[in-house]
């Protein structure tokens, strides 16, 4: 099957196919998947973000390692800061802090916030709930080290892509009752919704791209150990409250995610929230870690960035 694709993506998927087209899953061992992507995710990255500062932190926390990177224009401001929370995707399995770099850089230089990203322990090594405790005890390292940090937790954005998108709504759908805080905004950038491979989209997107309905089913094996898990990673299953902020949802055209996101999307809307819904065609799952190579994910990633800026 053949799909019309954007003409910014063109020429890197027929790339892809002329290298033999594999999905993620079939790249090799787990080591090998991950350094691939992460070398592929550099050599793709925008560029003259040279500017942004970054500090790593590693610590423990609730006797458990913690890792995030800060990403601002000057790191040792002293005045609280407008931040955003990013996670980035990745099926819980592949991904870290190099991959979604630019990513992180381009936000704080456009919308001139903090942003704090989370390096998570990935599946299968780590397992669910793993993955999510780490990104919770992350957000709760932040907002009790607001001081030192110089982070306000009351201008806060939740961020994430992909799987990224899934950890982030967790933490967002609940950030109100456990903080106490309002949270300005969620932004969901093709987020994984939960397991629903009975969707059209799953059914429809089974090779020619490297993320496909094979990846995903792949990437719930390796995070989940028991079908009872599956209901609890669903973003469904979350509260819907307006105190969580507004909802900036991105899809893609080419996404075995992409109808499962329209069920989150209507479920917010029909409960009140403000979203503002953006969805691509032509252009597959990844956008934004090719974004260096793919001119116009770095447009709406700047169209991202000036969102969070009018609401922190």
């Amino acid at each position: 099957m053949s799909f019309l694709l954007h003409p910014d993506a063109q020429p890197i998927i027929d790339a892809f196919l002329a290298n033999g087209g594999k999905s993620f899953e079939k790249i090799g061992e787990i080591s090998l998947l991950r350094s691939t992507y992460e070398n592929n995710c550099v050599l793709a990255a925008m560029q003259d973000l040279e500017h942004i500062q970054t500090q790593d932190i590693s610590a423990q926390f609730e006797g458990e390692p913690i890792n995030l990177r800060i990403y601002d224009t000057q790191i040792d401001r002293e005045e609280a800061r407008a931040t955003v929370f990013f996670i980035h995707g990745g099926g819980w399995v592949i991904g870290n802090l190099n991959s979604h770099d630019s990513i992180c850089r381009k936000l704080a230089d456009i919308a001139n916030v903090r942003v704090i990203a989370v390096d998570y322990r990935l599946a299968p090594e780590a397992k669910f709930p793993v993955p999510f405790e780490d990104c919770q005890r992350g957000l709760q390292y932040v907002i009790e080290h607001k001081n030192e940090l110089s982070v306000d937790p009351t201008r806060m954005v939740m961020f994430g892509d992909s799987a990224g998108a899934n950890l982030a709504g967790h933490l967002g759908q609940n950030f109100f009752q456990r903080y106490g805080i309002a949270l300005k905004a969620q932004v969901l950038l093709y987020p994984a919704i939960g397991y629903m491979p009975e969707s059209q989209s799953y059914q429809t997107y089974q090779a020619g791209f490297p993320l496909v309905a094979s990846t995903m089913h792949w990437f719930f094996l390796q995070l989940l150990s028991s079908d009872q898990e599956y209901a609890q990673i669903s973003l469904l299953e979350q509260p819907f409250i307006a105190e969580n902020g507004d909802i900036f949802l991105l899809t893609l055209e080419h996404d075995p995610l992409r109808d499962e996101a329209m069920l989150y999307l209507d479920q917010a809307v029909k409960s009140g929230l403000n979203v503002e819904y953006h969805h691509l065609k032509g252009l597959m799952h990844g956008i934004f870690t090719l974004a260096g190579k793919l001119p116009v994910a770095e447009q709406y990633l700047e169209l991202v960035g000036r969102y969070i800026a009018k609401r922190i």
